[in-house]
């Protein structure tokens, strides 16, 4: 009876680093996928105060894009949103953000398009 519970304990042990070495590599798989996925990220100057900026991050989507901002600056900025299409025909869409606010705003982009970049003024 001993012998068959020292074989259970030790079975019992290694399935559980078994397992457990199956769990870490699980999250070293979603630690590389999350980098994977890291957002973009830009800054535009302010024109008041100096040296402050309004911030923007967002990540790939696959038919919309959300797009972070925290505008640290006094004024509205507006930020040109540069939308590349695969299929053709690239296009922009303007966000416009208040004087020191932070928030989000989604956009639909449709399935062939990514944001690429962001730029000072909306046209």
């Amino acid at each position: 009876m001993k012998k068959a519970v020292k074989v259970l304990v030790a079975t019992a042990t290694v399935v559980g680093t078994l397992s457990g070495g199956t769990a870490q590599a699980a999250a070293l798989d979603g630690a590389s996928q999350a980098k994977a996925q890291s957002p973009y990220r830009t800054s535009l100057a302010c024109k008041a105060p100096k040296k402050a900026k309004s911030n923007y991050s967002w990540g790939d989507g696959r038919s919309s894009v959300t797009v972070y901002f925290n505008n640290h600056c006094e004024h509205k900025v507006h930020a040109r949103l540069h939308i590349k299409n695969s299929i053709g025909g690239n296009f922009t869409k303007c966000l416009v953000t208040n004087g020191g606010t932070k928030g989000k705003k989604k956009f639909h982009i449709g399935l062939a398009s990514t944001l690429t970049r962001i730029t000072l003024g909306c046209g």
